[in-house]
């Protein structure tokens, strides 16, 4: 069980509720959640409009999620340059690739999308 409360604007947690009290002088936690609660949180809890609250609000995970298509996409592109490379010395066409070049423009149309988001 982790034990969760307020001290100077921050939250504490302690695993012993003893440990609470004589460290940080709480005598009772505002909130109880399991271990296994604390640790799928990523350990995270802090004050969010005046309430504890535990784990990464619906903005961050999305702000996470964006970043990480992001990065996938970014490496999808690093791994297709070598196209640009074949047509502009000549031993490829546009049309040879023109399939994995309408990927690339949904790529970064995709990316430049995803980027607008965080941004706003």
């Amino acid at each position: 069980m982790v034990y969760l409360a307020r001290k100077n604007g921050v939250v504490v947690h302690h695993t012993n509720r003893d440990a609470m009290r004589e460290m940080d002088g709480i005598e009772a936690a505002e909130m109880e959640v399991s271990d296994e609660e604390f640790e799928t949180a990523g350990s995270l809890a802090r004050i969010i409009d005046g309430e504890i609250f535990l784990g990464k609000t619906e903005a961050e995970k999305k702000r996470e999620e964006a970043e990480s298509e992001i990065r996938v996409l970014k490496a999808k592109l690093l791994d297709t340059d070598y196209i640009a490379a074949k047509i502009a010395e000549g031993s490829a066409t546009a049309e040879d690739y023109a399939e994995k070049i309408a990927e690339r423009q949904e790529w970064r149309a995709k990316i430049n999308e995803l980027e607008e988001l965080l941004t706003a």
